[in-house]
């Protein structure tokens, strides 16, 4: 039998089995065009469609020991052809094409009239929605253009069964964008549309794909004759030769499972042992350092007391009032005017102080370095309890934005106020004793944009850091150029807000979900001059 008249079965296993290179390139020339349309209604791009073709063929190359027994690999390839098309398309071009589409179809919906040309695009959703058979039925008759003889002869029906599976097919075809609100002719319809999705591949394509998928699959292995040779036994014949494979290394085997077993068992119980004893560490060195840090807290407290103490003994001053530096080259004015100025205590989320409040409080640098360091310990607490009641859920369609499911993904962190109070004590009596309580109140005023310097407010902007109220978080895909991700959040008290936010400034609880998206991003952040 020539590989003309050879159905795709025999093909496939002749090049499994011998490797035969003309087998091969008589399966690219029978299915190129079929492959190749269905790439460019995905892509709408030739030469991606031809990328893609060529990529359904190294699969087949690389898949062919498994498909041996299929009578036809038209409705195979079709769908491989589908599935290569959306993984190739990259993201910019996918939202592109569907606002294109979008507009598109909502116009044909307003018209209440569908141009066959504007539906090719949705022509393979529809197929992929009917049952194999009636997609295979479909793709024979119109796409490859088989007669109903052989469509009949591929799919093992009688013709007439053939054309009724044809007519009920398109049927179904036709209703899919009926229900969709396209009025498409019943049956003729379908037929001109399918007719019109029809592509013919480029000359030089069928080689190329060939070429392609026969350098994928390489010579023939001993496994894949093998599997071929096992596939042509009797049953007794197969039953024979697994009793014979199994009970030889019988006994062996068991040995071998019952050592690996024990073995096994013995590792579980050291990790459970290491577990165990790593937990009641961390937990030791957790209570450790909570210690460390009330003991210097109340150490702080008690030097303060004591030169207060000693203060009054000497009959000064508890402590000297804080005088503003005449060689400054800054213009002096008023405290209270000082007051009503707006300024910055932190710059970003991260909580780096601003230049600003460093010449404003006048600053030596081993204060700033102290109050930087006090700043740090706190947010990295505050996160820390965050953490614990923040978890990763399923965006729902308020979240997504206009982004896709994929390219969004939402977190729920619980109300954290009753954690933020005394963490907030514990920061602003570590400041006051390097500050003092003047340049102390300036620096709290200067907080308010960064978190709730008062317990009752309640408000969102783009530099909050510090939320302890129950809210909802949504970061968004950046794009191939963006150095930024997108960012969200609604929160419990019904404010919302939407922005940027930089990789570095992610929360801690965030960024083991978010650490692909922040690689790129920092990818894209141009040097520093």
């Amino acid at each position: 039998m020539t590989s003309a008249t050879s159905h795709d079965g025999e093909l496939v296993s002749a090049y499994a089995r011998e490797g035969s290179e003309t087998a091969f390139h008589a399966l690219v020339a029978r299915h190129v065009d079929l492959v190749f349309a269905t790439a460019m209604r995905q892509t709408g791009d030739r030469g991606l469609a031809e990328e893609i073709t060529q990529n359904v063929f190294v699969a087949l190359a690389r898949k062919a020991p498994h498909l041996a027994g299929f009578e036809t690999l038209a409705g195979w390839l079709h769908h491989a052809a589908v599935r290569e098309s959306k993984t190739r398309i990259r993201s910019e071009l996918r939202r592109r094409r569907r606002e294109d589409t979008a507009a598109s179809v909502s116009a044909l919906h307003r018209e209440g009239t569908a141009p066959l040309e504007a539906l090719v695009p949705l022509l393979d959703e529809g197929l992929l929605g009917l049952r194999e058979a009636d997609r295979l039925a479909l793709i024979l008759r119109f796409i490859e253009d088989r007669s109903l003889r052989e469509v009949g002869d591929l799919l093992g029906v009688e013709q007439d069964a053939a054309r009724k599976r044809v007519a009920r097919a398109l049927a179904k075809l036709t209703g899919f964008f009926q229900q969709r609100g396209f009025l498409l002719p019943a049956g003729s319809g379908a037929t001109a549309l399918l007719a019109q999705a029809s592509q013919a591949a480029p000359i030089t394509l069928a080689g190329t794909a060939a070429q392609a998928g026969l350098a994928a699959g390489g010579a023939v292995s001993g496994l894949n004759l093998l599997l071929l040779h096992a596939m042509a036994l009797t049953k007794t014949q197969t039953v024979v030769l697994c009793a014979l494979v199994v009970c030889a290394p019988l006994a062996w085997q068991w040995n071998r499972q019952h050592a690996l077993d024990e073995a096994r068992k013995a590792a579980l119980a050291d990790v459970d042992t290491t577990g165990r004893e790593l937990a009641r560490l961390t937990e030791e060195a957790d209570r450790a350092k909570a210690e460390a840090l009330r003991t210097e807290a109340a150490a702080l407290d008690a030097g303060a007391r004591v030169a207060q103490l000693r203060a009054r003994r000497d009959g000064k001053a508890p402590r000297a009032v804080y005088r503003w530096d005449d060689t400054s080259p800054r213009v002096r004015v008023p405290k209270e005017l000082l007051k009503q100025m707006p300024l910055d205590s932190v710059g970003d989320k991260r909580g780096a102080l601003t230049e600003q409040i460093k010449e404003a409080l006048q600053l030596t640098d081993d204060e700033s370095g102290s109050v930087q360091a006090a700043i740090d310990r706190f947010l990295k607490a505050f996160q820390e309890a965050q953490s614990m009641v923040a978890k990763r859920v399923d965006p729902t369609d308020s979240d997504l934005n206009g982004h896709s499911r994929e390219d969004t993904r939402v977190f729920e962190v619980g109300a954290t106020a009753g954690a933020l109070q005394p963490l907030q004590k514990e920061l602003f009596g570590s400041l006051a004793l390097l500050l003092g309580e003047q340049r102390l109140e300036l620096f709290k005023r200067g907080l308010d944009d960064w978190m709730p310097v008062d317990a009752e407010a309640h408000s969102l902007i783009s530099s909050s850091a510090v939320i302890p109220c129950a809210h909802r978080l949504r970061f968004y895909r950046p794009g191939p150029t963006d150095p930024v991700l997108g960012w969200g959040i609604t929160a419990d008290f019904g404010g919302m807000m939407q922005s940027t936010i930089s990789p570095d400034e992610v929360p801690r609880f965030a960024r083991a979900e978010l650490q692909e998206w922040m690689d790129h991003a920092r990818q894209q952040t141009p040097p520093a001059p």
